[in-house]
């Protein structure tokens, strides 16, 4: 499969680009290049290959604690939003989310 001068120039129409002749034909090259790499990658066999709904387990992805599995064994990187990274500033902790002062002006009875 490769791309075709014509195409390369709906396809920069599209999105809105102009190209030079010399800009159309190195695309093209860049196009064809990539539908290569895919051709290639349809050849590769993948019966035997279980399907996934995501790469990674859901135990990984879904944390139990704020910590969440995984984490304290340095497997996935700190929550920026648990105790222990930011939210150490916070003046309070509630269900997960840190508590912080009503600014003035934004109550409800207005200021």
């Amino acid at each position: 499969m490769s791309v075709t001068e014509d195409e390369v120039r709906r396809i920069a129409a599209l999105a809105r680009i102009r190209l030079d002749s010399e800009e159309l034909e190195r695309l093209r090259g860049e196009l064809n290049g990539i539908l290569d790499h895919v051709e290639s990658l349809l050849e590769v066999d993948v019966s035997e290959v279980e399907a996934q709904e995501h790469p990674a387990p859901a135990s990984d992805r879904e944390p139990s604690s704020p910590s969440g599995p995984g984490r304290s064994e340095g497997m996935l990187p700190p929550d920026p939003l648990t105790p222990g990274a930011p939210g150490d500033q916070a003046p309070e902790w509630s269900e997960g989310f840190f508590l912080v002062t009503r600014l003035p002006g934004l109550d409800e009875d207005g200021p």
